[in-house]
């Protein structure tokens, strides 16, 4: 008896864990994303992406998506018919999605909101499931760490010139040859890669890692003093150097 009841808890367990699998496998791959009116957008025209406007969605059709239009110095732009351009929903917890498109047309009534029709995509891409995005950079960076408690345990020399390992809105990836103590706060300046633009901030260490490849600790510093100038300067270069798609979402 006890036989009989071992072997029909296992066959039922069996075939609880066969029915799991089967409800796994029918799940789709692809995630749904929402387009919803207030989602925050960056685009930028194909051909021109040293230009980038932001704007919010206004409404969402079947086939279409409204924005409210660009802005250049307080005067919508007109975009054309069938321009290409290059659209990012930006702001929101999951992650940035990016996708191309096509303008549809540009409406312009009376008392209203100049807004901009773009078809909508069949698949966007979410580009990274941070808020911020970071990506990687190839420039110096010039620190110098600030003096205090924690810097009796640090052997390297204390002001100096490094290499970048990656870069966001949200702070810097710095090779360092020593291990630095969490929370050293240290001064950094270097220049946007293309832009030759000048950052200055006051960064705090807020993780680190060896890495083999490059023998060196790939520490992780936070911006905690950046002007918003140069934070916008730093996510609009981000935007353009991601070239990686993440996921793909059926819109």
């Amino acid at each position: 008896m006890n036989i009989r009841n071992r072997l029909a808890a296992f066959l039922k367990k069996l075939a609880m864990k066969l029915e799991a699998k089967e409800a796994l496998e029918e799940k789709p791959r692809k995630e749904q994303f929402v387009f919803k009116p207030a989602q925050r957008y960056e685009m930028y025209v194909i051909g021109r992406p040293r230009v980038m406007y932001k704007g919010r969605i206004e409404d969402v059709k079947e086939d279409k998506l409204v924005l409210s239009a660009p802005v250049e110095r307080s005067v919508p732009v007109f975009l054309p018919k069938g321009t290409k351009v290059l659209l990012a929903i930006v702001g929101l917890p999951s992650g940035r999605y990016e996708f191309e498109t096509r303008v549809d047309g540009f409406v312009e009534e009376n008392n209203s909101i100049p807004e901009l029709i773009l078809d909508k995509p069949r698949v966007i891409y979410r580009k990274q499931r941070r808020a911020k995005p970071r990506t990687r950079i190839y420039t110096k960076v010039n620190y110098k760490i600030v003096e205090n408690s924690l810097t009796q345990k640090i052997k390297m020399p204390l002001k100096g010139k490094v290499d970048a390992w990656d870069m966001s809105a949200l702070g810097l990836g710095l090779l360092f040859s020593e291990e630095l103590p969490l929370h050293t706060r240290m001064r950094v300046s270097f220049v946007i890669p293309d832009t030759g633009i000048l950052v200055k901030a006051v960064c705090e260490v807020v993780n680190k890692r060896w890495d083999d490849f490059s023998r060196k600790y790939i520490t992780g510093l936070l911006f905690v003093d950046i002007s918003e100038e140069d934070r916008a300067h730093i996510d609009k270069r981000v935007s353009l150097y991601q070239s990686r798609h993440v996921d793909g979402f059926i819109s």
